[in-house]
């Protein structure tokens, strides 16, 4: 069956894009805010619901919102703005050749549609990257990546209704972003959490050693234990009631043998390239674009985590958003506007803890380093200074003026004779030495 449109010679160009995550919702925000009538626009979404907000997962799994409540563009929203949505559907593989699509609904599997494109965006984001740890086929075993996700983990820590009391053991693998929002997720929900971590302290790329302690320490606060410098070498199992295998627990790298009904691995991304094989464009890591979010095929674009830019791969919202600018300028108004991978800083909140780094978080035998430290506070302030000028920021609980320090260390400017002072706050330093710096707001 053919998906087909009349050759009217005054007919919209087809604008196709596949995935419908957030970079999507955001380009197309981009899209609609140039030219929105352009293009006839239709969008290809393999979940069965609208585009939402990723990052909000971690609150649907304590409770705290709603899948409703994470939603960001409904089917209505599509309908409204003459977006064409095909939802719970795949596309199997790219005909770049006659610029087509075969897709296939996940309804009705066997039946293949063919779409035409005259320009297509893959924006397909990433997947869970995968551990070697042996037995990982069986029951209980998760990623924590989309709603999906979320409900089969959450349908574990509501189970057994009629044992209230019985035990439930979860385990999670990863120290990074994700790995502490389901471990918290899964603690508020009253589960016992061992979060294992193969580094030495918790989000080892954005935080040093002391702030990465006052992290543990907080979080270990919300009923969860940690087992860091270790990772699984394989998972055990038992046999069910139905004479499935499921998880029991895994055995670690010092020996250690954990008890654990379920777990959730959450040890980074790995961007989503496949289709690129079949539409015959170039890729390494993930689909390789030039400045302009453009493949080796013209009429093709990639962006978000799926793309790589000068040989870097993304995870953060800042510079996917400045790709969605990029992609609509030159898709739309046909200028050519290049993305640029600038810099930029690391703001989180884990468990009510905001959190902001930027550049290097270690010192070394050439750089002078400033620290403010409250533990009873849970505050750490750190900045790093090398040639005069700040080349990493560390703030942990209070994070005030770290977009000015952000902005002085971009712009190189001289720190030292504000020094120590500045480590404080811009705001606690005299006012003779504020006004000798320009400090961004």
């Amino acid at each position: 069956m053919n998906i087909n449109h009349s050759a009217s010679t005054f007919r919209k160009p087809i604008l196709v894009i596949i995935g419908n995550g957030m970079a999507t919702g955001r380009l197309l925000d981009e899209i609609l805010s140039r030219t929105p009538d352009k293009f006839d626009i239709k969008v290809i979404g393999k979940e069965p619901f609208g585009s939402y907000n990723r990052i909000m997962l971690s609150s649907v799994l304590a409770g705290e919102t709603n899948v409703d409540g994470i939603i960001q563009k409904t089917p209505q929203w599509y309908e409204d703005n003459s977006i064409e949505f095909l939802s719970d559907t795949i596309v199997s593989y790219i005909d770049s050749d006659n610029k087509n699509l075969a897709l296939q609904n996940n309804q009705t599997p066997d039946v293949e549609l063919l779409m035409p494109y005259d320009k297509l965006v893959i924006a397909v984001g990433s997947r869970s990257a995968k551990i070697p740890a042996k037995n990982q086929n069986i029951e209980g075993i998760f990623n924590f990546r989309d709603i999906k996700d979320t409900e089969k983990i959450q349908a574990f820590t509501t189970k057994n209704p009629d044992a209230p009391h019985q035990e439930k053991n979860a385990l999670v693998v990863g120290g990074g972003l994700l790995g502490l929002e389901a471990a918290y997720g899964l603690a508020v929900s009253g589960v016992n959490v061992t979060l294992v971590h193969r580094n030495k302290w918790l989000l080892n790329r954005q935080l040093d050693e002391v702030s990465g302690t006052m992290l543990r320490d907080v979080m270990a606060a919300k009923n969860i234990n940690f087992v860091l410098g270790c990772e699984v070498v394989e998972f055990t199992h038992s046999i069910n009631a139905a004479g499935e295998k499921v998880i029991s627990g895994a055995v670690l790298t010092s020996g250690q043998v954990l008890n654990a009904q379920l777990c959730v691995i959450a040890t980074g991304i790995t961007p989503n390239k496949e289709l690129a094989a079949s539409a015959d464009i170039e890729m390494e890591r993930a689909i390789i674009v030039n400045d302009y979010m453009q493949t080796s095929n013209e009429h093709i674009s990639a962006l978000g985590e799926c793309c790589q830019h000068r040989n870097s791969t993304f995870g953060l919202v800042d510079p996917i958003w400045s790709q969605c600018k990029t992609l609509a300028e030159r898709l739309c108004n046909g200028h050519l506007s290049a993305f640029a991978n600038t810099p930029v800083p690391t703001k989180l909140k884990v468990s009510g803890i905001q959190l902001f780094s930027a550049g290097v978080v270690e010192s070394s035998e050439t750089t002078q380093t400033y620290v403010l430290t409250d533990k009873k506070s849970f505050i750490y302030r750190k900045i790093i200074v090398e040639n005069d000028v700040i080349v990493g920021v560390l703030l942990f609980g209070n994070v005030s003026s770290g977009m000015a320090y952000f902005d002085m260390m971009l712009n190189r400017k001289k720190v030292s004779h504000a020094m120590p002072n500045l480590v404080m706050g811009h705001e606690f330093m005299p006012a003779e030495v504020k006004d000798s710096l320009i400090i961004a707001a």
